[in-house]
Formats: C-alpha cells, sequence, structure tokens
C-alpha cells in the first residue's frame, strides 16, 4: 500500500515515512490536519496541472497527452489575443481622432464626470499597489485562488497568471520584462505616465508583497462565506500566514522566477501596450500646446 502526502507529491512506502517527511517539511500544515487520516490514499486530488492551462491530472502520462494539444490551444489564445489588443488600439486611434475637433471645448479633449475623475479615450495603467484586481475576480475565481494551495498551486502565482493572461486586467499590467538576462525591468509610474527602469528582483518582491495583500484582502472578504468549511478556512490561513515567513528559501526564489517567465512570454503584447500609451502622451503633449497657442 502507498502514503500519499496531502500537501505535495511526493509517496512513501509506509506510514512511518510519511509521518517523518511531513513532521520535517510541513510541520505547520500538518498540526492544522491532524483530523485527517494520512494513511488514506485520496485518489480525488489530482496531483499533476497542467502547465498551460489550469486542468490538473491524477498521472503523468494524462497530462503528457493533454499538454500535446493544450499548448497548440493555448498558442492560438494568445494569437487571439494579441489580435485582440491591436483591435482595441486601432478603435482608440478612431476614437481619438473623431474626438480631436472638441478639444478645446472639452478641457483639453477631457470630461469631468462630476466625481473627480477624469474619461478619455487612452488607456489607462494602474499603477504597482494601485490595481483594482478584486473588484474584476468573480465569487468562484476568489475561492479557487484562494483554495489553491490545497491543491498544490501557489495563489500568488495564479493571481499574477490572470493578470498577464485575461482581457479583463489589462490596465493591472504596470510590469514589462523583455529580457531575461538584463538585471532590470520596466515598471509603469503613474506621475509619469512612462514605463521606466527599476531592479528586477526588487520589483519582483514588491510585486510578491502586494499580491500577497491581495489574497489577504479576498481572505477577509469571504470569512462570511458559507461555501468554504470551517477547516478549509484554517488551512488557508495557515498558509497566509506561513508564506509571510519564506522570503530567501529555495521555493521563494522559484516563485519568482516562474512569475519573471509569466511576464516576459506576455512581452509582445505588452511592448503594443507602451506603444500606444507613448502615443496618447504625444497626443496629449500636443494638444496642450496647441491650446496654449490658441490661448
Amino acid at each position: 500500500m502507498e502514503y500519499y502526502c496531502n500537501i505535495c507529491e511526493k509517496k512513501y512506502a509506509s506510514y512511518k515515512s510519511l509521518w517523518k517527511h511531513n513532521d520535517t517539511f510541513h510541520k505547520v500544515t500538518v498540526s492544522s490536519k491532524v483530523s485527517v487520516p494520512v494513511s488514506q490514499k485520496v485518489s480525488e486530488i489530482k496531483d499533476f496541472p497542467c502547465r498551460f492551462c489550469e486542468k490538473n491530472y491524477q498521472h503523468k502520462q494524462s497530462r503528457f497527452s493533454h499538454e500535446k494539444k493544450c499548448k497548440i490551444i493555448k498558442e492560438h489564445k494568445m494569437k487571439e489575443l494579441e489580435n485582440k489588443v491591436l483591435q482595441l488600439e486601432k478603435l482608440i486611434k478612431t476614437n481619438n481622432k473623431h474626438n480631436t475637433k472638441n478639444i478645446n471645448n472639452t478641457n483639453n479633449g477631457n470630461i469631468n464626470n462630476g466625481s473627480g475623475n477624469i474619461i478619455n479615450n487612452h488607456i489607462h495603467i494602474n499603477a504597482l499597489g494601485y490595481e483594482s484586481i478584486g473588484d474584476k475576480l468573480t465569487e468562484k475565481e476568489k475561492i479557487d485562488l484562494l483554495t489553491s494551495p490545497l491543491f498544490k498551486e501557489i495563489p500568488h502565482i495564479e493571481l499574477i497568471r490572470k493578470i498577464y493572461n485575461n482581457e479583463k486586467f489589462l490596465e493591472d499590467r504596470n510590469t514589462m520584462i523583455t529580457n531575461l538576462q538584463n538585471k532590470s525591468c520596466l515598471v509603469y509610474n503613474n506621475q509619469t505616465k512612462k514605463f521606466e527602469a527599476k531592479n528586477k528582483s526588487d520589483h519582483i518582491d514588491s510585486l510578491i508583497d502586494h499580491r500577497q495583500q491581495d489574497i489577504k484582502d479576498l481572505f477577509e472578504g469571504l470569512q462570511d462565506n458559507k461555501k468554504i468549511k470551517a477547516n478549509v478556512k484554517k488551512l488557508i490561513e495557515d498558509y497566509i500566514d506561513q508564506f509571510d515567513t519564506i522570503k530567501n528559501t529555495e521555493s521563494y526564489k522559484k516563485y519568482k522566477e516562474e512569475i519573471i517567465y509569466i511576464i516576459y512570454n506576455c512581452k509582445e503584447i505588452m511592448k503594443k501596450l507602451k506603444e500606444e500609451i507613448e502615443n496618447n502622451n504625444d497626443e496629449d503633449d500636443n494638444d496642450e500646446n496647441t491650446s496654449s497657442i490658441s490661448v
């Protein structure tokens, strides 16, 4: 009989070996799961997640067969997303040209909606710490993120993957990585309205810190949700607290590396987004100059 660890992918031939493994590597988590019979093989838990989508499989061979098709599907979806961004850029440029005639009559092209916010046709990027991620997540997405540690996923990584692969988070993509060897990355500055160079390692640390706060906020917001059982909430809470202590560990370094790859793989879309923002800034500068001359 084989004994499976409920936290990672290890399996052991004896209960004693499994107990020693849990006592060494999962002390905090295991202590909160004493009531669960460790010797029971949980065949329902899917241990092999696809590297291209959110599906999980119980066997490596099943995952391998799936990934051969899934990779092609993901590449197709990425191309579709790029085409949508291009269509969005064209639409924005068309709208900008259409509204140019009314610039001087609407406060240099901007319309105030009465609440202090400015509405225009330009793409708006939320700087790090100013994202509106929680507002865009459905209840199911929130629950899936919070319970992902129970199925060996990292919610911080999954949240960043959503931001850079889901069109509804376009304005929350504030980081660009175009070269894996470079020690710097480009980060959006909401003061200058430009992407500016920053130390890549330090910025990824800050990015993880903000996503950690997002996870805490999501957990706080779902405290009264009856769809998440009390014992599961305790496991999630333990995971969140434990995550704050893993910096400078090998696991944390791997998390940073995976996040860097997620952002790097979207470099072409981010380049187009950056170019559109720069074009918008140039148009704004020209509008201001035109307004000054007319006055």
